[in-house]
């Protein structure tokens, strides 16, 4: 969990610095195979909401500049079927990248402390925040 499906590497045009500041905060989504994400995102935390599962897992957020942030696991708001979650996920620290950022959605590129995986998900924005 937490956004970060394999995708094709592509480099983005990441000089407009508007562009990635209206992705600070809001509410996205995404998909990893037949499962669909839920993201809400304030100044300080992601949560992710997993619709197949009802899990709804909480992520601290900070920001390093306009386009890097590093997550880290908080809590599991959720969980009513009792999914099993990996052993190590309370461990699990996650910088991302924004690229190819448009007004609809952007590219993260992440990397996490607990395997030297790259991985690449397109974050969509919402119609309706």
């Amino acid at each position: 969990m937490s956004a970060c499906n394999q995708v094709d590497e592509k480099q983005g045009d990441n000089s407009n610095l508007e562009s990635f500041r209206e992705w600070r905060v809001g509410n996205f989504h995404y998909s990893d195979g037949a499962f669909k994400y839920l993201i809400h995102r304030t100044s300080a935390y992601q949560e992710e909401f997993l619709l197949q599962e009802g899990l709804l897992v909480r992520f601290s957020i900070n920001w390093e500049n306009d386009s890097v942030y590093v997550m880290q696991f908080d809590s599991i708001l959720s969980n009513p079927n009792q999914t099993e979650l990996a052993f190590d996920i309370n461990q699990i620290q996650k910088t991302c990248t924004m690229t190819e950022v448009t007004s609809h959605s952007y590219v993260e590129r992440s990397v996490n402390n607990l395997n030297d995986i790259i991985d690449y998900t397109q974050i969509i924005r919402n119609q309706r925040d």
